[in-house]
C-alpha cells in the first residue's frame, strides 16, 4: 500500500490535473479545440458552441480551484479537497451521461472524449482517501 500511496499524492494530482483541465478548457474557450463540432458534429449551432464554452468556463474554475487547492493547502485538508473535486466529477460524469441520454452528444458516445478525465477525477478522489489521515 505504501508504493501505491507514494504515487498517488493528492499534492501532484491536484496540480497535475488541475493544470491539464486548466489548458483544456482554455483551448475549448477559445475555440482553439472545437468543442461544440467534438459534441454535436460539423452542422452545430451557435448556442451549441455558446454551452460548450459555458461548460469549459465552469470547468475552468474548477480546474484553478485544483491547481491552487495542490500547492497551497496541505495535509487532511488537501486530502478532503481531491476527494470533494475528485467525487464531484465523477458524479457529473454520471449526471451528464444519463442527461445525454440517446442525443449522439459526442463527448459521451466515445470513450477517447471521456476516459481521460473520469481517470483523473477516479486518481483525485483516491489519492485524497489513501491521505485522508496525513497531518
Amino acid at each position: 500500500m505504501d508504493a501505491i500511496k507514494q504515487y498517488m499524492k493528492p499534492k501532484w494530482w491536484l496540480t497535475g490535473v488541475g493544470t491539464i483541465f486548466t489548458i483544456f478548457m482554455l483551448l475549448t474557450y477559445a475555440e482553439i479545440m472545437n468543442a461544440a463540432e467534438t459534441g454535436w458534429g460539423a452542422d452545430y449551432t451557435a448556442n451549441d458552441a455558446f454551452y460548450e464554452k459555458a461548460w469549459a468556463a465552469t470547468y475552468l474554475t474548477i480546474a484553478i480551484i485544483s491547481v491552487v487547492s495542490g500547492q497551497f493547502v496541505e495535509g487532511k485538508s488537501q486530502a478532503i479537497l481531491a476527494m470533494t473535486i475528485g467525487g464531484c466529477n465523477i458524479l457529473n460524469f454520471i449526471l451528464v451521461f444519463l442527461a445525454a441520454g440517446d442525443l449522439g452528444y459526442g463527448f459521451t458516445e466515445d470513450p477517447v472524449n471521456w476516459a481521460p478525465p473520469m481517470v483523473m477525477a477516479a486518481g483525485l478522489l483516491l489519492s485524497g482517501y489513501l491521505h485522508l489521515e496525513d497531518e
